[in-house]
Parts: C-alpha cells; structure tokens; sequence
C-alpha cells in the first residue's frame, strides 16, 4: 500500500472510533446501569399515571426497576415493595394474560 491509502484508512478508523464512542446504548436500547437512584413510595394514584414499565434485574442492575411515566410527563421510579405498587403490578400482569 502507498502511503496515500495508509493515511486513509488510518484517518476512516478514527472517523469510525469517534462516532461510535458518541452513541449512546440507551439510544439503541441498552442502558449498562441502574436507571433508578431514588424510589418513590407513597401512594400515587392511577388516574394520575400514563404508563409503566418493569425492567428485571439483569447484570445491568440487580434489583428490578419500575418506572412510571406520569401523565405530565414526569418519570419517577416506584419502590417495588411497596404495597400499592405490589397491587398495580399485579394488575398489570394479570391484565397481560387475559
């Protein structure tokens, strides 16, 4: 190969290894920690949620996350052992079996 070529392949693999270190994992659907810092408790009530989401653990993150998206907008994190979220979840499930 003459230079020229080298240069250019060297110069590609940079342009390759600097694009791919800016994308972002959560974008293509892989989050590599814990989406959830804080847990919320107290009770919330339904009407007032849009959705919610169940992540289980995984090597991502050891304990199982829920996330519920509010109909502001607002995401917070709900504490699994919390009763009421217990109760909601349970909904959830059997509601995706029926």
């Amino acid at each position: 190969m003459n230079s020229k070529t080298t240069v250019a392949v060297v110069i590609f693999c940079l342009a390759v290894v600097a694009l791919s270190e800016g994308m972002s994992l959560k974008s293509i659907g892989l989050e590599l920690r814990c989406q959830c810092i804080k847990k919320e408790s107290r009770f919330i009530h339904p009407r007032q949620i849009r959705n919610v989401e169940l992540f289980p653990s995984g090597p991502h993150c050891k304990d199982a996350e829920i996330i519920a998206t509010l109909k502001s907008g607002d995401q917070i994190c709900l504490e699994p052992t919390a009763r009421w979220v217990k109760i909601v979840i349970k909904k959830i499930l059997e509601s995706s079996k029926a």
